[in-house]
């Protein structure tokens, strides 16, 4: 059962992050010392479409729960800080005006 000589075959587009010793890949060299990624014609980069699929409706996911509004945590401080002298938006003490 477990020797077959057959290659593995791994599916991709699970979500999980992606090495370059997946066997999907092939890694080379070219005349410039950079390092070059043979894969199949419909992937981009190192992802299959439905790996890359998966990868961007998690960024969108995510960046849809992003807070842009900020929150108050504690109203002593803000109002403190409000009444204290600034300069340029700096604090400053009374004499270094």
């Amino acid at each position: 059962e477990g020797d077959s000589d057959e290659p593995k075959v791994i599916v991709s587009g699970t979500g999980r992050p992606r090495s370059l010793s997946d066997p999907n890949l092939s890694i080379s060299l070219d005349q410039n010392g950079l390092m070059q990624i043979d894969h199949p014609p419909d992937w981009v980069g190192a992802y299959s479409p439905e790996s890359r699929k998966i990868r961007i409706e998690r960024f969108l996911a995510k960046r849809n729960h992003r807070v842009w509004v900020k929150k108050v945590k504690y109203d002593v401080r803000k109002n403190f800080a409000d009444s204290r002298l600034r300069v340029k938006g700096r604090f400053v003490k009374k004499e270094d005006e």
